[in-house]
């Protein structure tokens, strides 16, 4: 798992998206629905924290703000809708969820419609619904800033800061995973090294390159979640 962190880490820093298209499903497989979409949120929540140290003054909070407010206000609903779940069906929806965001964003899908503030209602209300499911709220608004012009960096400052957002409040409604302190610890450190070792990466690989290796293990780690599900169930 600690591995699985760290490539979601090295993928954030070199390409600016992918931490938990590429943890998510895995984080799923090895712990369950619950506590694995937990951990991915709160780890995202670092990310979120560490991008916004160097990003924050470029945010726009208005914009922000047009995203996060439905999305705050389905997580708690989403969350206690999927309480209720059979288990299998979760991790299919977390692995699908994961498939169709890292197709999505690999496609580059337009629609001039989505850029308003209909489109920001839809996004933000995707977005929750993929963060509580499979820990990813990335590839909904992604989509939304593509289609509404949005600058190359938006995404680590705007974006930080709706994702800040999100994440508190996924977290507050799913509460904190239950997992080992040494697990957590492993994590911590994978995501810090991760984090570090894309710096010096990310100035050597083409962005475009970097992208399309991060979607690809993105999808890929979607498709292993959905095997998992349909043909033996999730470990504990």
């Amino acid at each position: 798992m600690a591995l699985a962190v760290a490539a979601g880490a090295l993928a954030q820093s070199v390409s600016g998206i992918g931490f938990a298209l590429v943890c998510g499903p895995l984080l799923v497989v090895a712990l369950g629905p619950a506590d694995g979409v937990g951990l991915a949120v709160a780890l995202s929540l670092l990310v979120n924290l560490a991008v916004l140290a160097r990003s924050a003054r470029r945010a726009s909070l208005r914009d922000a703000l047009l995203l996060a407010v439905p999305a705050l206000l389905a997580t708690p609903l989403l969350v206690r809708a999927l309480e209720r779940a059979p288990e299998r069906l979760a991790t299919s929806l977390a692995g699908a969820a994961t498939v169709a965001g890292a197709l999505a964003l690999a496609v580059g899908l337009r629609w001039r419609r989505a850029a308003g503030r209909c489109g920001a209602v839809a996004a933000g209300l995707l977005s929750a619904a993929m963060n509580v499911v499979a820990g990813i709220g990335g590839p909904a608004v992604a989509l939304y800033a593509a289609n509404a012009g949005w600058p190359a960096d938006a995404m680590r400052s705007t974006g930080q800061v709706y994702f800040l957002l999100l994440n508190v409040v996924a977290l507050a409604a799913l509460g904190l995973p239950d997992v080992s302190g040494r697990l957590a610890a492993a994590c911590l450190a994978a995501l810090g090294v991760g984090l570090l070792a894309g710096g010096p990466i990310a100035a050597r690989v083409p962005e475009q390159a970097a992208r399309r290796t991060t979607l690809a293990l993105a999808a890929l780690g979607g498709l292993v979640v959905l095997a998992r599900a349909v043909l033996g169930g999730v470990s504990r």
